[in-house]
């Protein structure tokens, strides 16, 4: 028998790249959903905080107070920063915004530092600025007011949407490919009814168009994949670690959230468009 051949139009790449975009971020959805507290523990490990050094101390002054920062429980990348590196950063940071150098330096040395993630709150906060401002050679502690609450619900925020806007692309795309198939079928129906009246298992009237549509679906996939691991590697850049090492598990989920989804949505939206027109009587009530 004949074998089908299948048109790519404009609109079978549309349903392609809707589907690769509803996987995506379908992906990022569920990493962010089932490891929310791994995101937050990330992020708060990210937090620096800031102890300012009194102006004028030697280095021996200076190594007695990283010496005692450093027996603190729960700080983490002690370092040192002088006044002429503070400076240099912020002028790397704002450039053209930044003092001219016409001006006195306003800045300080100053010990820099993160926390445990579990210590990340605003309770220990204070009651690490309440210990350190009583250290000889501190004259301040400086860290964010809301610590984590931006974060927090800037992420929350991130997952509604996301999930809104997966669940409004999930019906859309779910009736794009019903529809492709659809008009694969009218397209190839007096083959159909031909092979129908020669005795053809409906198994094998529908396995190209499940071929089809599942070979629709690795395009999608793999887009989605490739983005899926990119914005990883992206978050992994700016938060200094990476995420297939330190949450190889979280990754490996949503991609396979990622696939698992690609095939299921688009084998049922193909089996449902079949199987109606199998079913039916004459391909009149298809139309």
């Amino acid at each position: 028998m004949k074998s089908f051949t299948f048109s790519y139009t404009p609109y079978y790449w549309l349903t392609v790249s809707s589907l690769a975009v509803l996987l995506f971020l379908s992906g990022l959805f569920v990493s962010s959903f089932w490891f929310s507290d791994r995101w937050e523990d990330l992020f708060k490990g990210n937090i620096e905080f800031l102890a300012e050094c009194d102006p004028g101390l030697t280095e021996a002054q200076l190594i007695t107070i990283e010496n005692r920062l450093s027996k603190i429980e729960g700080i983490q990348n002690l370092r040192f920063v002088s006044a002429t590196e503070a400076l240099k950063i912020m002028k790397t940071e704002l450039k053209e915004l930044a003092l001219p150098d016409s001006m006195d330096n306003p800045f300080r040395g100053s010990f820099r530092f993160t926390l445990d993630a579990e210590r990340v709150d605003t309770a220990y906060a204070k009651l690490l600025e309440r210990d350190l401002t009583k250290v000889d050679g501190i004259s301040a502690f400086y860290y964010p007011e809301d610590l984590y609450g931006a974060v927090r619900s800037r992420l929350k925020s991130i997952s509604l949407v996301t999930g809104a806007i997966g669940g409004i692309l999930l019906l859309l795309i779910l009736v794009m490919i019903h529809h492709q198939i659809r008009m694969y079928i009218m397209q190839h129906r007096y083959h159909i009814r031909t092979m129908s009246l020669v005795g053809a298992t409906r198994g094998y009237i529908r396995r190209p168009f499940i071929i089809e549509v599942l070979k629709m679906s690795s395009f999608s996939i793999l887009v989605a994949g490739i983005a899926y691991f990119s914005v990883l590697l992206w978050i992994g850049h700016v938060v200094g670690q990476s995420l297939f090492a330190s949450s190889l598990d979280m990754v490996v989920l949503g991609m396979l959230f990622i696939i698992a989804l690609g095939i299921l949505m688009s084998f049922s939206a193909a089996w449902a468009a079949i199987q109606r027109y199998l079913e039916s009587t004459d391909a009149r009530d298809f139309i």
